[in-house]
């Protein structure tokens, strides 16, 4: 028997990017199940989009937090698996849903995700053994913008409300360290996103992420970014990193190094 597949879309305002977002799923080869919307303060008129396509809303009434809505979401929908995408990521091939499916034939499979590029560096399977030859990056294993999970795997590890972000980053390497794989597709996608830039943050938690599972980070190292930084401050290269990531992630080893001084020397 085929597993059954829901949608969880978070949403707020999203009466703009919504409609081909739904449109795209109703043009899937293998259509989901069921759609749960999570209203997490809308004013528009997304709820009423969702529920004209068939679907179901629920609201969050209390500050955003991805790690929390998502749970919250998932709390109410109790399909085999889960379909998580944003309001704002339509899936551009007709069988995206039926390949992400194929990939769960495998009972180790824990989720699968778009390919945000074509970066080589990880497999498309990724396993805890390849995590621990290859260490993290500063990139994505799997993401809850448009990724597939199993609901048994959430249900034996939720998302991890104490992270302000990087909830997907962090489930996806403990997924992998119980035994599970996390697998990628090249997918065609649209992506439309406005916010703040979370560099900085996002690069704490990876190496929070490194030192919690004792993996290390591949990155250009402190030499090497200072070198980049400094050269794309004074030769302006349209392929080059701007000046911004840079700092943004020598300041975040930065503070690694800094709390773990601190931590060592209270003991």
């Amino acid at each position: 028997m085929r597993p059954t597949i829901g949608v969880l879309i978070r949403f707020k305002n999203s009466a703009a990017t919504l409609p081909r977002v739904l449109q795209r799923l109703q043009a899937q080869t293998i259509r989901p199940l069921f759609i749960l919307g999570v209203d997490t303060g809308s004013t528009d008129d997304s709820a009423a989009l969702i529920t004209q396509a068939g679907g179901r809303v629920i609201a969050w009434s209390q500050p955003y937090h991805h790690a929390r809505v998502l749970n919250h979401g998932l709390k109410h929908l109790h399909t085999d698996l889960v379909l998580v995408l944003s309001s704002h990521t339509t899936l551009e091939d007709d069988d995206a849903v039926e390949r992400m499916l194929a990939a769960f034939e495998n009972p180790s499979v824990a989720c699968v995700s778009a390919k945000w590029d074509d970066d080589p560096f990880y497999s498309d399977a990724i396993t805890w053994d390849e995590l621990r030859a290859k260490g993290l990056k500063f990139g994505s294993i799997y993401s809850n913008s448009m990724g597939m999970i199993r609901r048994k795997s959430w249900e034996a590890v939720p998302f991890d409300e104490s992270l302000i972000t990087a909830e997907d980053y962090a489930w996806a390497i403990e997924q992998l360290q119980r035994g599970h794989i996390c697998k990628r597709l090249s997918l065609r996608f649209g992506y439309e996103r406005s916010g703040h830039d979370r560099t900085f943050e996002f690069a704490q938690l990876v190496f929070q992420f490194a030192r919690r599972y004792k993996l290390h980070v591949t990155w250009l190292g402190v030499p090497r970014s200072l070198q980049q930084m400094l050269r794309a401050l004074f030769i302006r290269r349209p392929d080059s990193a701007p000046p911004a990531l840079h700092y943004e992630r020598l300041k975040a080893w930065a503070l690694m190094r800094f709390t773990a001084a601190s931590s060592f020397s209270g003991r």
